[in-house]
């Protein structure tokens, strides 16, 4: 009688298992910067959301402070090396955030991300970077290191990684805003 056996044989079974554990064995080697990847990708996204809510405020008249009529440009404010951001009102329209009473609203970077660099009409290394919209003509305005760029310029925040990646995101003289 010949008889069929089923099953595995015990070299089938390690070539499976040891298939495994290699796919398994990279996943987990690349998890770390697959993660970081994820987390610098997301936090490029909340500050050219952050930016484009700022410009939807500025050319939408927002109001500032609900029923007091006070219209401003609405803007973002940037310091290089730090881990935060503030969305503000100008309320003073002197194209530059000022104090805590403009706040509209502060951004913690959660993930160990910060911002690395400001640049402005091609040059980089700003400390302070202001990028305000308002309703007027023209309807942006970006002060680095308190002095006012010329019409025209673009601007730049690199943010960088815990393991040194950098994502930018470039916000055009058009108002467009694209994350690099």
């Amino acid at each position: 009688m010949n008889r069929q056996k089923k099953g595995f044989t015990t070299i089938e079974l390690i070539v499976t298992i040891s298939i495994l554990v290699i796919i398994t064995t990279s996943i987990f080697l690349k998890y770390p910067t697959f993660r970081q990847n994820i987390s610098l990708k997301r936090t490029a996204q909340e500050i050219a959301l952050t930016i484009r809510q700022a410009q939807v405020y500025g050319l939408s008249t927002k109001e500032f402070q609900p029923g007091t009529s006070i219209f401003s440009g609405y803007g973002v404010h940037f310091e290089s090396g730090f881990d935060s951001f503030i969305l503000f009102a100008d309320t003073n329209n002197n194209k530059t955030y000022d104090s805590a009473i403009e706040d509209v609203q502060m951004f913690q970077i959660q993930t160990g991300d910060k911002i690395a660099d400001l640049c402005g009409n091609g040059t980089c290394g700003v400390k302070k970077m202001d990028i305000v919209f308002y309703l007027t003509n023209p309807p942006v305005s970006i002060t680095a290191d308190s002095v006012p760029l010329p019409l025209g310029s673009d601007v730049g925040v690199v943010i960088i990684s815990l393991q040194g990646q950098t994502k930018t995101i470039n916000v055009l003289p058009s108002g467009q805003i694209a994350v690099k």
